[in-house]
């Protein structure tokens, strides 16, 4: 047969770009333009997403988006509790067992279930009920380690009861105090599993800080739901107690503090942070302000925060603190060979 001579492929031409047409994706007026993608659309992007190991979430926030991941992982603890009930009961059983309740009725009736239940719950760790000798022993420590399975279904739990009471405009304090700790939990849970998608993802520096963060937003809430219907002066009276109960255990306080704030724009602010006093115009123990500008008086909550902050600082300071640089500084100056600088 002739051999045929061969040469280059033919080009194909390449077939043009797909363009995205504009209104699958947005809808409105220059002013205003919101999200309306195509079904179509939507699944072609939720097919990358997962492809590339991600996830396709709802909503235009991170609050948002926080809130429709945490309502698909309640879910998926709920199914997960669900399985584990019976398991779960038993080692509440023991708990309960080691930490002094030893009548087996009692424990029956908190978990609502039979005695012969509670028996099995019972012997299936570890515990004889009926060995009287065993029983007559003080309650003992059982040290169970956190696992992350474990935290990891009650933060599931927890958003679960929480996510419904923050579907809405303007979530109140209390719900959004509950909803940082669910969140919190959740970090605990990554934390404690290396191999966790959050842990590989961002690292467990990453996770640690968002821990302390969501620790620190529920303080915020917590702060708000504590001044509520609370007046000046019984914040004030809280306030001075505690410094008083604090000084009255050798404890370091701070007494005034000047924080000197800065804006990008090259502005700098000294504010000096006080406590009132009983001759001041507001209640003992009012968090005072002072500044070279015009300060409003803080909210309630602001106060707790403040008082917070100066907590915060006083303990962490009197840990640098060496034993002796109390007894040091007592010391007049001509002991100390003259003048102190």
């Amino acid at each position: 047969m002739p051999e045929h001579e061969v040469g280059p492929p033919h080009e194909q031409p390449a077939p043009p770009p797909s363009h995205i047409d504009p209104t699958m994706v947005t809808r409105g007026s220059p002013d205003t333009t919101v999200a309306a993608m195509s079904t179509e659309f939507t699944e072609r992007l939720r097919e990358r997403a997962e492809g590339e190991g991600g996830v396709l979430l709802p909503g235009g926030s991170y609050e948002e988006a926080d809130m429709a991941r945490a309502a698909l992982a309640a879910l998926r603890g709920w199914a997960a509790r669900r399985e584990r009930l019976p398991a779960d009961r038993a080692d509440l059983m023991a708990a309960a067992w080691w930490s002094g309740h030893r009548n087996v009725a009692e424990l029956a009736r908190s978990a609502d279930v039979s005695r012969d239940t509670a028996y099995a719950d019972l012997r299936s760790r570890g515990i004889e009920p009926r060995d009287k000798a065993a029983a007559a022993d003080a309650p003992r420590p059982h040290y169970t380690p956190l696992t992350p399975e474990a935290v990891g279904e009650l933060a599931a739990l927890s958003q679960s009861v929480t996510l419904p009471a923050m579907r809405t405009e303007e979530p109140d304090q209390l719900a959004r105090t509950a909803w940082a700790l669910s969140g919190a939990l959740e970090r605990i849970a990554d934390l404690l599993n290396p191999d966790s998608d959050n842990m590989v993802q961002w690292g467990r520096d990453e996770v640690a800080h968002d821990l302390a963060a969501r620790l620190a937003t529920a303080l915020s809430h917590a702060q708000n739901v504590a001044a509520d219907g609370v007046s000046d002066r019984q914040l004030a009276g809280r306030a001075l107690n505690q410094m008083a109960a604090e000084m009255a255990d050798q404890q370091w306080i701070v007494e005034d503090a000047t924080v000197r704030l800065f804006h990008p724009d090259g502005d700098r602010v000294d504010v000096r942070i006080g406590q009132g006093q009983f001759s001041d115009f507001v209640p003992a123990g009012w968090t005072l302000l002072e500044s070279a500008r015009p300060l409003r008086e803080p909210t309630g909550a602001e106060h707790l925060a403040l008082r917070a902050a100066l907590d915060v600082i006083a303990k962490t300071l009197s840990a640098s603190l060496t034993e002796g640089s109390h007894d040091e500084a007592a010391q007049p100056a001509a002991e100390t060979g003259g003048e102190r600088k």
